[in-house]
Formats: C-alpha cells, sequence, structure tokens
C-alpha cells in the first residue's frame, strides 16, 4: 500500500511539473508573439502617421481653397471639421498613400484606425500646421511620437537619450539612425516580404525604394536632422552598392534589432569609419 500511495504520490508530482512547463512554454510563446505584434504596430503606426501627412496636406490645401482652413502661425489651425474629412479618414487605409506596403502594415492600419481615427485627426487639428516643410526641421516626428506612443501606445519615445544626435560630431548615432530608417521603410514595404535571397535580387526596386531616404531624415528626426541628412547623403554617394548590400542582407529577418546592429556596424564601422568598433 505504501509503494502504491507513493507511486500516485510521484505520478502527482509529474503531472503538476508538467503542467507548470506547459504553463511557461505558453507564456513564452505568448511573450514572444505579443512583441513581434508590438514591433509591427509600431511600424504600422509610423506609417499611418506618414503618409497620413502627404493626404492631410492635400486635403488642407483643398480646405484652403473653399474657406474653411486658415492658417494661424505659431498656433492651431482654424479648421472646419467637414465632409472632406471624413471621407478621407474613412477610406484612407484603402487610398494611394497605403499603396505599396506589406500586409501586416494594410492589416494593422484598419485596425488601428477603426479604434482611433478621431483621436488621431484630433492631433492634426489642435496642432500647428507648416506645408512645404522639405528640407527643414519639422514638427512630423513629435506627431509621430504623440500618436504612436502616448495616444496608440505601440512604440518607444524615440530619440532614447544614447541615440540623441546632439551636436554635428554625432555622426555615429546619425549614421545608425540612417542605417535604422532604411531597415524600417524596406521592412514595411512589400519588398520585405521576400525571403532575404530574393530581396537580395531586387536591389534596384530597393534603391528606388530608398529614393527619398535622405529627405526623410526630416520627418523622422527632430534631433539635428541637418547632421541625419549630411551623413545619409555621403553614405549614398561614397559606396551606394555596399548600402544596397548590406541593406538587403538583413532588412527583412525576424529578430529586427538584432540585424540592424549588424546592418549599423557594417556600414557606419567597417565601411564608413563613423563609429570606432566600441560603439557599436
Amino acid at each position: 500500500r505504501r509503494l502504491v500511495k507513493m507511486s500516485r504520490k510521484l505520478d502527482s508530482l509529474r503531472v503538476v511539473r508538467i503542467f507548470s512547463l506547459l504553463i511557461l512554454l505558453m507564456a513564452s510563446n505568448c511573450q514572444a508573439r505579443e512583441q513581434q505584434l508590438f514591433d509591427k504596430d509600431c511600424d504600422t503606426c509610423r506609417t499611418i502617421v506618414e503618409q497620413f501627412y502627404k493626404g492631410w496636406e492635400r486635403t488642407i490645401s483643398g480646405l484652403a481653397q473653399n474657406g474653411t482652413f486658415e492658417s494661424r502661425p505659431g498656433a492651431s489651425p482654424k479648421i472646419t471639421y467637414n465632409q472632406d474629412i471624413e471621407d478621407y479618414l474613412q477610406g484612407f487605409c484603402s487610398s494611394e498613400y497605403m499603396k505599396g506596403y506589406a500586409d501586416y502594415v494594410k492589416d494593422g492600419c484598419a485596425r488601428i484606425m477603426k479604434e482611433h481615427h478621431r483621436p488621431i485627426v484630433g492631433k492634426f487639428l489642435h496642432g500647428e500646421e507648416r506645408l512645404g516643410t522639405t528640407l527643414s526641421k519639422t514638427q512630423k516626428p513629435e506627431r509621430i511620437r504623440s500618436v504612436c506612443s502616448e495616444l496608440v501606445k505601440v512604440c518607444p519615445k524615440v530619440p532614447l537619450p544614447e541615440q540623441e544626435v546632439r551636436s554635428k560630431k554625432d555622426k555615429c548615432r546619425a549614421c545608425r539612425g540612417v542605417v535604422s530608417d532604411a531597415m524600417f521603410v524596406i521592412r514595411r514595404s512589400s519588398l520585405g516580404e521576400l525571403p532575404t535571397k530574393t530581396l537580395k535580387k531586387k536591389k534596384l526596386e530597393v534603391f528606388d525604394l530608398l529614393e527619398n531616404l535622405c529627405v526623410e531624415t526630416y520627418t523622422r528626426h527632430d534631433d539635428l536632422p541637418d547632421v541625419y541628412h549630411e551623413v545619409c547623403m555621403d553614405m549614398w554617394e561614397a559606396d551606394e552598392e555596399k548600402m544596397l548590400e548590406v541593406l538587403t542582407q538583413h532588412a527583412n529577418e525576424e529578430k529586427v534589432e538584432e540585424e540592424e546592429r549588424k546592418a549599423a556596424a557594417s556600414l557606419c564601422a567597417q565601411t564608413f569609419g563613423y563609429c570606432a568598433k566600441k560603439e557599436m
């Protein structure tokens, strides 16, 4: 009888241990899925705000012509919310501004805009609008933080202190920022859904995709964007082939942060010398 009781206790302990292991495994898988969802939602939200700007500027221009928009420098514009704005919001995710992106961006756009489209447009209605700000510091990076970090809560607030470009000498940080931007642009596109081996054969398409990368440093950075722009232009002019080789090698791998570090080490330290090895 004692042996039977001991056997039953051992069996119970085994069941408990197996059950505990299963719970830990499930929790680990859920955490991995949540982390992946977080990364993709952040990509999606950043894309929504960047592209929303393009259509918003066109919409605002139309409102200015019919008298329902009044620019007020240093303050929020006077805008009458009307059917034009509502139509733009309702059709945004299927509009020309959201074409050519990966499926996860398209799906995420519909989900995020369904839940947050009114507060998102509120961020635009209640902020000063400065249109036509190519190659100058803009309010776009702050708008991305406001929407994606504070409202939708899917992105960390950037730049992080260790990433911030504080002077013209911070070219290592600027280079890492340019590499991160390029990886983001490829990753969120339909090209980013291709296997690495296939993507490496699409360098011409990737080059076209990154055509405006340096100009868009003003959209993505407000910590001395001129430095990012200068470094970006110098990188492309110095070795375009190497840029494409490294970016297509690392841009659509699953471990985003690890691959960005590898790409930055290859380009910013080994190829262009902006960074010392210890900074990578």
